[in-house]
């Protein structure tokens, strides 16, 4: 009897392990573009390539290009809304996965949420996600998120917030010379910023394949059986 509810354990446990923490297939992940207005002081995250290319064309801010990768629809498992709010008043355009942060933002902040070009994250760092850094600028309004810790350090006036949850890698968003922030310390100009790729469903993201889980549960169902013998 003993061994039949040791059995039952494992399979309540082996059931977690491989639902709780599902990924949503990479493949549904898009490109998150960013773009800076040097004059506002605002840092503009889309992943809508006619908004983005809108922006720095007539709209005053700099391409800077593919940065990370986010899921578009809340279908994507184990994902919450990154919230879109924009600051008018102070041109400052803010994202939070925190419902009451957005609402007390939108009450009495001066921000109004924004149901344009949703994107969903993980909450947690799942399935090879990687952190999101956020950083404020109280001097230039400003919110400023990044996934290179390198570039959050370097970025001048800026104080780190919180990690605002995990995105998918994007190989061409990885920092390099000429491609980060106007905003930023580093080497680079808005002369050298990228330009969004021509078919972004192409765009490469790196996936990190769920071996450690499926190694956990191959262990369990092993244990499980000798416990049954």
């Amino acid at each position: 009897m003993r061994r039949l509810v040791l059995f039952f354990a494992l399979v309540a446990t082996l059931t977690t392990l491989v639902h709780g923490d599902s990924c949503a297939p990479p493949s549904q992940a898009i490109p998150v573009y960013r773009s800076f207005n040097n004059g506002a002081g605002d840092h503009f995250y889309t992943t809508n390539t006619a908004e983005y290319n809108t922006a720095t064309a007539s709209g005053g801010y700099f391409a800077e290009g593919a940065r990370f990768a986010v899921f578009p629809t809340a279908s994507a498992t184990n994902t919450v809304q990154f919230i879109r709010l924009f600051n008018g008043g102070v041109t400052d355009h803010f994202y939070t996965t925190n419902q009451t942060e957005a609402n007390n933002a939108a009450a009495g902040g001066g921000y109004t949420i924004e149901n344009l070009s949703p994107m969903y994250i993980y909450s947690t760092q799942l399935c090879g996600s990687v952190p999101l850094y956020r950083s404020y600028s109280a001097n230039a309004t400003d919110h400023f998120y990044t996934t290179s810790m390198e570039e959050q350090n370097g970025m001048l006036g800026y104080k780190f917030e919180l990690i605002a949850g995990y995105v998918l890698s994007l190989n061409a968003s990885e920092p390099s010379n000429g491609s980060t922030s106007a905003g930023s310390t580093f080497a680079g100009s808005p002369s050298n910023t990228v330009a969004p790729p021509s078919n972004t469903a192409n765009a490469a993201l790196r996936v990190f394949p769920a071996v450690p889980r499926l190694s956990i549960a191959q262990f369990l169902l092993t244990l499980g059986a000798a416990l049954l013998l």
